[in-house]
């Protein structure tokens, strides 16, 4: 064991050096790493910055109607966001089961873990909705202010049609990126955010000749982009 550790403390601090300069341990990447790498993360990045955005979009734009839709619209966001993250993470697992059967060029393999995948989506997305429509007595439960409860009550219950997509999004992020098609996924979650902030100028002040939902009206437009 010490003769292991020992081994792996070495490679840790392995000294490299550079021709002209002095020896000096090996903490960030070459010049002809960092281009891969980035190519790498920059999507993986983006994307899940895209899965953010959108409600960042919601609170930013119903800001400009009054505070309390603020704080409806960010504690509603707050609230399906703590109850998808479960979700999210338990379809995660297919990053590395679709990887292994691309590594072992089994194409059925891969055809069944997306195939689970949608499965699981659709049996966690029940749970989920239900407590979304029950954002009411959780918010009393919590004890948040009650001028802000209803509003915030009616855009969690507005995104609950939302979860399903966002779930089988999920699904098919984590299966195209084991397989290296990220393209896709770029570029759906940057059309998704479009999407987003042109309805929730539509919805939430009532342009085009439809009415000013406010709060809900974002609510409808971010489960609809979703």
């Amino acid at each position: 064991l010490h003769s292991v550790q020992g081994d792996c403390v070495a490679n840790a601090k392995t000294i490299v050096k550079e021709p002209g300069t002095a020896p000096v341990a090996r903490l960030l990447p070459r010049k002809d790493e960092l281009g891969p790498m980035l190519r790498l993360a920059l999507p993986v990045v983006t994307i899940q910055v895209g899965l953010m955005a959108m409600g960042v979009v919601d609170t930013i734009m119903v800001g400009h109607i009054s505070a309390q839709a603020l704080a409806a619209v960010a504690l509603g966001n707050l609230y399906f966001f703590s109850l998808a993250v479960f979700g999210m993470g338990t379809l995660m697992v297919l990053d590395p089961v679709v990887a292994q059967a691309v590594g072992a060029k089994d194409d059925p393999a891969i055809a069944r873990a997306a195939q689970r995948g949608v499965l699981m989506a659709a049996l966690l997305a029940l749970p989920t909705a239900v407590l979304l429509t029950l954002a009411a007595p959780v918010f009393t439960l919590a004890h948040q202010p009650p001028e802000v409860i209803p509003l915030a009550a009616a855009y969690a219950t507005r995104s609950a049609p939302g979860i399903l997509p966002f779930l089988l999004f999920i699904v098919f992020r984590q299966s195209l990126q084991a397989v290296g098609r990220i393209s896709p996924i770029v570029s759906s979650i940057i059309l998704a955010n479009l999407a987003n902030a042109g309805l929730n100028w539509v919805l939430i002040f009532g342009h085009l000749g439809l009415p000013a939902m406010g709060v809900i009206g974002s609510a409808w437009a971010t489960s609809i982009s979703r």
